[in-house]
């Protein structure tokens, strides 16, 4: 990590609340997410076809997911609000990690990790909004199995956003996505890159349907990737070669010393 990035991070933690917790944070996302979704499934009766609302809740999401990053997260908007949440994002989010440190040290960064709770709330409103539109056009079942399924989608956003911020371990080096994930998240946060490729958290198919994937693979190589950087595109490799840098990679960053949010030099 380099002096900027150090600085920013010390100023960030300074600023975050003493009550801030983020391990309540977490709880509280992901145990109302679950409770919605288990209570959403149990109202769920007969539903045979209305079943086919998880794939098609999940493609049409995650093609929003790409749309919202990289034209509302990385685009300055108009208005306050987008204003608000371009900035938490790339102005924030992208100083505080960065392809030479991706990693946290302690719950109270999960404050830059998570969205903000009002934003589950958010989400949750308009997952109510889409089932009730469901609702009327094609019954119950479906508007419960497509807010179900939405919820589940955010909750999933989070944990994979989340376990792309966390030290190196052999779970998540071979764990299959996730390494993908991990990868593909590095290489968005070296930030002459950022708002050109690798959009997705969750699974990188918009990415690889509408050509924003650093990767020229097929969609089953691109889902399954991992940690490797054999298959960049060769503009990528160009881009990476006038930035005089090689394609980062996960686990060749030094070890993480706790609580301090530094790294400790490697050893010789």
């Amino acid at each position: 990590m380099d002096d900027k990035q150090r600085v920013f991070r010390s100023q960030y933690q300074a600023a975050t609340s003493p009550y801030y917790h983020g391990v309540l944070h977490g709880l509280f996302v992901f145990g109302l997410g679950i409770s919605l979704i288990i209570l959403a499934l149990t109202q769920v009766q007969g539903a045979g076809w209305a079943w086919l609302g998880v794939p098609s809740t999940l493609l049409f999401a995650n093609v929003n997911e790409w749309y919202v990053h990289k034209n509302r997260l990385h685009k300055r908007g108009k208005n306050r609000l987008s204003q608000l949440i371009w900035h938490r994002h790339t102005k924030e989010h992208h100083h505080y990690f960065t392809h030479e440190e991706m990693r946290v040290a302690s719950t109270r960064e999960y404050r830059i990790v998570f969205f903000p709770a009002y934003a589950f709330v958010m989400i949750a409103i308009q997952s109510v909004l889409l089932g009730l539109l469901c609702a009327l056009l094609a019954g119950r079942n479906l508007a419960y199995i497509v807010f179900a399924t939405a919820i589940a989608f955010y909750l999933w956003y989070e944990a994979m956003h989340f376990l792309c911020h966390v030290d190196e371990s052999a779970l998540v080096r071979h764990l299959p996505l996730v390494n993908t994930m991990r990868r593909n998240h590095m290489v968005h946060h070296t930030q002459a890159l950022m708002t050109e490729y690798n959009m997705n958290l969750t699974f990188p198919f918009a990415d690889w349907l509408l050509g924003t994937s650093d990767l020229q693979r097929s969609l089953l190589g691109t889902l399954f990737n991992g940690y490797s950087s054999q298959h960049l595109k060769p503009e990528v490799v160009r881009r990476y070669q006038e930035l005089g840098m090689e394609p980062p990679v996960p686990h060749v960053q030094a070890p993480l010393e706790p609580g301090s949010g530094t790294v400790l030099p490697q050893s010789q």
